[in-house]
Formats: C-alpha cells, structure tokens, sequence
C-alpha cells in the first residue's frame, strides 16, 4: 500500500511536468537460497511521466558475474577430448530482458546490441589445438544454447503491461539454480531509434542461508575442514542406510 501511494502521489504532483521521468520498484529485494528453494519472481512495477505516445520499456535483470569457459571435443587418437576452449570473462550469471510490444525488427536490433554488450564482447581468450583460426562465433552460439538450457538466459519472453501509458508492470522469473550475489534490475525508456531517455535502477540481494551458507563458505575459505566435514558426512550417510536396512531385512 505505501509503494502504491507514493506512485499515485508521483503522477499527482508530476502531472504537470513536461520532461521524462520513471519512478520504479521491486517487491522484493532479498531473496534466500534454502535447501528448499525452487526459483522465484520478482514483480517490477512503476510509474512514467512525460511520455505522449506509447511509451516503449525495456526491463533487464543483470545477475552477478563469473567466468564461464566453453570447450571443445576434438578427436585425438581416436578418442574424444576436450582441448580447444573459449573462456568468457565476467559475463552475468543470468539475464533476462522483457519489454513492451516492440516489431522483431526493434527486438532483434536490441538483442544483438545486448548480447554484444554483456557477453560477446568478454570472450578474451581461445586456445586450439590444430592451426586453423578460432571461430568465435561458434563458442559463442554454443555458449548461449547452454545459457538458454540452464534457464540463465531469457529474450523477451515477458511483456511489459502499461496501464493508461502512465503506470507499467511485469514479472521476472528467477530458475531453481541461481548464483548468490547482486542483481540489478534496470527499467529504461526507449526513443524510436532504441536509444535509452530515461533509466532506473533496483538491487535484489541473493544469499544462501542455513547448511548451504555453511557448506559454501567453507569450500571457499576452508578447504581442508571442508573435505574433512564431507568425508565424514558420507560415511555418517553411508553407516545410517546400512542400519536401516539391516532392521527392514529383520
């Protein structure tokens, strides 16, 4: 209720108002890894003034980065290796963008500008095994097939709602299997030539909780108690099952 009428009171006092402005947020700003999550969504929701005609939006969710390397099989001695490799460098754990009801013209032009952005443009190094010359966009259709198979990529799946062309919403989808860290969530307004007017940003912090914040910052900074701790997990799980069913056999 007060998000509701902080927007209302923005378009009541901005009414007047000539220039483009977007006044956004998040229902949610935190979200917890527990050994039961199954993904999650994200309502973002706002308000615009300023805009005449249909206002074209543009909602990304930016997760923290990572290193990603795509390798490749090649046949060594008749058997199947993988020696050539492409490494991506600092490319988001996941993306998702949704907008309004742009043509596949202004969609595709957008795409490609993004994907260039966040992730054609990290692939740093290549090595391969035989002299013939690295073919980039090879590694990186097959970089973005395994993105999309993992659900840590998404191109305009969702469309953005506007109400009256002032107020807007949509939902962004989270996967089971999510990196913890910071996402941004970038909410933007379009010109016609799919330049940014107007842009606002939103933070939703993901952490792991419980056995798996345990586990996790152990394997990070403890190796040895971490491998210790498994070992003795394992033969714990292993002798509890024994005596199972040993008593159902009796």
């Amino acid at each position: 209720m007060i998000r509701l009428f902080v927007l209302v009171s923005f378009l009541i006092m901005s009414s007047g108002i000539g220039f483009c402005s977007i006044v956004s947020n998040i229902d949610k700003n935190e979200i917890e890894l527990t050994t039961r999550f199954d993904g999650s969504k994200i309502l973002v929701f706002g308000a615009l003034t300023g805009i005449k005609n249909d206002p074209n939006l543009l909602i990304e969710l930016v997760g923290p980065k990572q290193d990603i390397t795509i390798r490749k099989k090649s046949k060594v001695w008749g058997i199947w290796v993988k020696k050539d490799y492409a490494k991506f460098k600092k490319v988001p754990s996941f993306y998702q963008i949704n907008s309004t009801n742009l043509n596949s013209d202004k969609r595709r032009e957008i795409t490609n500008r993004k994907l260039e952005k966040y992730f054609f443009s990290k692939l740093k190094n290549t090595e391969t095994t035989s002299q013939k010359r690295v073919d980039k966009k090879e590694y990186f259709s097959e970089f973005l097939r395994l993105k999309k198979k993992k659900k840590s990529i998404s191109l305009f799946e969702t469309e953005i709602t506007v109400l009256q062309k002032k107020l807007f919403f949509s939902t962004i989808e989270l996967p089971q299997k999510i990196f913890p860290g910071e996402y941004k969530v970038i909410i933007s307004t379009l010109d016609e030539n799919n330049e940014v007017i107007k842009s606002s940003r939103e933070t939703v912090k993901v952490s792991k909780t419980g056995i798996q914040k345990f586990l996790s910052f152990n394997a990070a900074n403890n190796s040895t108690f971490y491998g210790i701790f498994s070992v003795m997990l394992a033969l714990f799980l292993g002798f509890s099952a024994a005596q199972i069913f040993r008593l159902l056999k009796i």
